[in-house]
């Protein structure tokens, strides 16, 4: 189970709070989560410069005691291939793709997009296709099946929350992660072999406790801790991405500042009053079942 961090931002810029990072980093470490993963979506990777990229991940992965998953996604190629250098040589665990964001691309196109970037850095670390169609261009499953039987990718990360996305790419070998809470349970059942959680990012105790009780079979702990989960996502979807997973990490006396004049009717004081009543009770639920 890796855990996708929160990037805390300088207030009135588009920087890093390298040093509020850091603690993101420690308190993610000694959570029971296996890795953690850096500049995902909900680590607001698009907001950043390449400079301040460069530096989380360089300093991120020294801190960590825990191998790193790096999101190098890009707009272009190049500076695609330059992150996962870069990534590489800081020494993260694999890299994480998206397809090029914002412009339309037609299939044929993201896939040489992805065959050209595995030819230039496949050999410096493992890649890992990164799906998520609600923000960017879908990677056809069709297209995942060639590129990771192919061995230039070693896994993927589908985050489409439909479970039979990673059923169809079973026979291929590849490391197939689950990136969607909402499809955790199921998606593990089947064939995810393991989980790379925005939600961990706040609690990692819940996700590590249910990733367990559903691989080990444990059908009470995980009615119980699915229900938790179900509860913390049904709030999560009432903010845009990711500022509730913010916001509750800042709940937890965690350093993340989010701008909340512009969330208008967003029911924040609510989300407020619940979550740390909410927490403690998982916290023991986790414990304690």
């Amino acid at each position: 189970m890796y855990a996708a961090a929160i990037t805390p931002i300088r207030e009135r810029s588009n920087t890093v709070d390298l040093g509020a990072a850091m603690e993101i980093v420690d308190f993610l470490a000694a959570s029971p989560a296996e890795g953690i993963s850096l500049l995902g979506t909900t680590g607001n990777f698009l907001h950043f410069d390449i400079e301040e990229r460069e530096k989380l991940i360089a300093f991120g992965v020294k801190r960590c005691p825990k191998p790193v998953a790096v999101n190098v996604s890009h707009s272009t190629l190049d500076v695609t291939v330059y992150l996962a250098e870069h990534a590489a040589a800081s020494g993260a665990a694999f890299a994480l793709v998206l397809p090029p964001y914002y412009f339309r691309y037609c299939a044929e196109q993201l896939e040489a997009f992805f065959l050209r970037l595995g030819e230039r850095v496949g050999g410096h670390l493992p890649l890992y296709l990164y799906n998520i169609p609600f923000f960017t261009a879908p990677i056809p499953v069709e297209m995942a099946g060639r590129l990771l039987s192919g061995g230039l990718y070693q896994g993927i990360k589908d985050s489409s929350g439909k479970p039979e996305y990673l059923e169809a790419l079973a026979g291929t070998g590849a490391t197939l992660l689950v990136g969607n809470d909402s499809a955790l349970c199921v998606s593990r059942r089947q064939v995810a072999v393991g989980v790379l959680s925005g939600c961990a990012a706040a609690v990692p105790e819940l996700i590590c406790a249910l990733d367990v009780a559903v691989a080990s079979g444990d059908a009470a702990r995980e009615a119980v801790l699915a229900a938790r989960l179900g509860e913390f996502i049904a709030w999560l979807d009432r903010f845009p991405t990711p500022f509730g997973v913010e916001e509750a990490c800042r709940m937890r006396k965690l350093p993340a500042r989010p701008e909340t004049a512009w969330l208008g009717t967003a029911p924040l004081e609510d989300f407020r009053r619940w979550f740390p009543d909410w927490l403690p009770q998982v916290l023991r639920e986790v414990k304690g079942l």
